[in-house]
């Protein structure tokens, strides 16, 4: 069957950072390898016991970051269970530098089962751990078939602004945005909701930025879950939200912006939508066609895949953190 391979930046809402860790290179003594790094980015500490924590769903997550002379143990602990004691310890510091990035710190895709999974990486010395990116797998659909992907822009009829009167179209840096289109507020009464037909999983997507705002993420009513997308250097098509195994029939979506003390800000914070990327295979959609239900037999999983626009959101998936500190 499909897999459903996804790439989660260091700097992604979803990755839950305790405190004392901030985005690499900006102490300010910038680092000259930071283009070695996946996005030229890297979130990092060199505090024993911070931690970063993730919860997904799928038979396999890795996590990678760089290996450095001043890099030491960490230790990664899956599902509150196992622990595995690790290094991130390479190179002499000497030049031409022998430090070597992009590195897999953890692999954890032969013995697991697709379920759900919680994951947390901790700094075992007061010496540098740091974050690249994540890479997850899960199946859609059944076996010999192929993903279907479908855009769905800011403006599709699935997305509804409440009030309309508080979200403008014209949105700083909007050639940055798909189709050169979104939505944007910076209203705290503001909020959007998407109605969607899935199998399994909703994605959302953004950018972050220093002038991000915070906000919530309801899923079909069930408690609200709190990001922000105040963050250091501006990304785009960041993963803001996401929710995996959801069951057949319609699923409602509902994001909306929240003041919170972590938006530090010169000027008013700002939220925005891009699109949305359906994730779905040809036995997903016969299975909806046919009153939105699919049996229980491995019929497949459907992605929807949201994009924001500018600020990207810190989020938890069932966990909350702070922003990462400078």
């Amino acid at each position: 069957m499909p897999v459903y391979n996804l790439t989660i930046e260091d700097y992604s809402p979803v990755l839950q950072y305790s405190t004392q860790w901030r985005t690499g290179g900006s102490a300010g003594n910038g680092d000259v390898d930071l283009i070695r790094y996946s996005s030229s980015s890297f979130t990092v500490t060199n505090t024993q016991g911070t931690s970063m924590s993730f919860v997904y769903y799928g038979f396999g997550i890795q996590i990678y970051g760089a290996k450095r002379f001043n890099h030491g143990d960490y230790r990664v602990d899956v599902d509150n269970g196992t622990t595995y004691s690790c290094s991130s310890t390479g190179g002499t510091g000497l030049p031409p530098s022998n430090d070597t990035f992009q590195q897999s710190l953890f692999d954890y895709s032969t013995p697991i089962t697709e379920s759900w999974h919680s994951i947390t990486i901790t700094n075992e010395e007061n010496k540098y751990l740091d974050i690249d990116f994540i890479t997850l797998q899960s199946t859609i659909g059944n076996e010999n078939e192929e993903l279907i992907t479908t855009n769905l822009d800011d403006g599709d009829p699935a997305f509804t602004y409440f009030p309309p009167s508080s979200w403008v179209t014209n949105p700083p840096n909007q050639s940055d945005y798909f189709g050169a289109s979104g939505h944007m507020t910076s209203d705290v009464n503001a909020y959007m909701e998407f109605l969607f037909e899935v199998r399994d999983a909703v994605t959302l997507f953004g950018p972050v930025h220093p002038d991000g705002a915070s906000y919530f993420a309801v899923l079909d009513g069930v408690a609200a879950q709190s990001y922000t997308t105040n963050k250091t250097t501006p990304q785009s098509k960041v993963i803001m939200y996401q929710a995996f195994h959801l069951g057949p029939g319609q699923h409602n979506l509902t994001i909306g912006y929240v003041p919170s003390p972590l938006d530090i800000s010169q000027n008013q914070p700002f939220f925005a939508i891009d699109y949305a990327t359906v994730y779905t295979t040809v036995s997903i959609q016969n299975a909806t066609n046919s009153k939105g239900r699919s049996n229980n037999t491995g019929e497949g999983r459907t992605c929807v895949v949201f994009t924001c626009s500018h600020p990207q959101p810190e989020r938890n998936t069932s966990l909350t953190g702070p922003a990462n500190p400078d």
